[in-house]
């Protein structure tokens, strides 16, 4: 009986679909829930049903999906892209993408990323914020640090800014210690590969550094998208005006640069998340100068929207802008992180 009338209500949804715009989730239960689809990513779709909160929810328990007229651009977890209006398939449980040339049948649980690139201007944005104390080699003093990142996802195109700071308290005074700005840019111009554009500002005193300006140019591919991880590579080169900790500037330096960048999810209770970056840049103006930024982020989910979050950052310079300072940096933040 689940079954005719999980049918039924699929049929219903579907004559409803061909004139309204609602999003219909299936559960494997038979149960459903209507509303508007506002992503998924690696196993877990975002939901925001008619009259409640947003609410997330993992693809293994839904038989299938039914939207409206939207454009999607959908990611499998081997590495196709499609652009098209989703619904149930008839034959089985998956959902068919109808699109322009051609209609695809794609199992519920393969998409590794989905969106739609025709919701209003506001709901193309995502992001998260946190706050919390840390701990740095380069001081025995508690500090205060924060981060917070924000996305803008449309059809071929995705714009991310990241920020972070951490700041020593001295009584009155404030020591900026470590600052970082990151604006990207990404086209995507074939299936999972994309140009980049970058800008960059960065700020570390235990390297001697007062301030670095960086713009990029670069190519970059995402090369897994499975249903728990999620990794891309980018290399280029950038421009770098750097000003040490004595006020002498630098003037134009170039640098090659590569990138890796890893994202584990589990979306099993605790809900986890692993982010792991590094990035390598070799001078082409100094002769023997190699560098390295990276870190390491795990964040687990103690009630909605709101995570635990534990950072291990890592800086290198074989060449540091100030000759007395440290070639290596490293440090730990914790905090409390709220996602939006």
């Amino acid at each position: 009986m689940k079954i005719i009338a999980l049918h039924i209500a699929m049929l219903l949804c579907i004559a409803a679909h061909s004139q309204g715009i609602k999003d219909t989730l299936f559960f494997n239960n038979g149960s459903l829930v209507i509303g508007e689809i506002k992503r998924v990513k690696l196993g877990v779709v975002t939901f925001d049903p008619d009259d409640a909160n947003d609410i997330t929810v993992q693809l293994r328990k839904l038989k299938t999906i039914a939207s409206g007229r939207r454009i999607f651009r959908i990611e499998t977890i081997d590495n196709h892209l499609y652009f098209g209006t989703i619904g149930p398939s008839p034959a089985s449980d998956t959902i068919d993408i109808l699109m322009t040339y051609d209609t695809i049948a794609l199992d519920v649980e393969d998409i590794s990323v989905l969106y739609p690139v025709e919701n209003s201007l506001i709901s193309r944005f995502t992001g998260s914020v946190g706050l919390g104390y840390s701990y740095t080699r380069s001081s025995g003093f508690g500090r205060l640090n924060f981060d917070g990142d924000i996305r803008y996802i449309s059809k071929k195109t995705e714009l991310i800014l990241l920020v972070s700071g951490i700041y020593t308290l001295y009584d009155s005074l404030v020591s900026r210690d470590k600052e970082e700005f990151n604006f990207k840019y990404n086209y995507y111009f074939l299936r999972n590969w994309f140009t980049t554009a970058l800008l960059a500002y960065q700020r570390n005193l235990e390297l001697g550094l007062q301030r670095r300006f960086q713009e990029g140019l670069g190519l970059g591919n995402k090369f897994i998208t499975s249903k728990h991880v999620y990794t891309l590579g980018r290399t280029g080169f950038v421009f770098n005006q750097e000003k040490n900790i004595e006020g002498e500037n630098s003037g134009i330096l170039t640098e090659l640069f590569g990138q890796l960048a890893f994202n584990f999810f589990r979306f099993e209770h605790p809900e986890i998340n692993l982010l792991l970056g590094q990035t390598f840049f070799y001078s082409l103006s100094q002769s023997g100068r190699v560098r390295n930024d990276g870190s390491m982020k795990v964040t687990w989910e103690i009630f909605n929207d709101f995570n635990l979050s534990l950072e291990l950052y890592n800086n290198f310079d074989s060449k540091p802008p100030d000759e007395g300072n440290r070639k290596f940096d490293y440090g730990i933040t914790f905090g409390i992180n709220y996602k939006f």
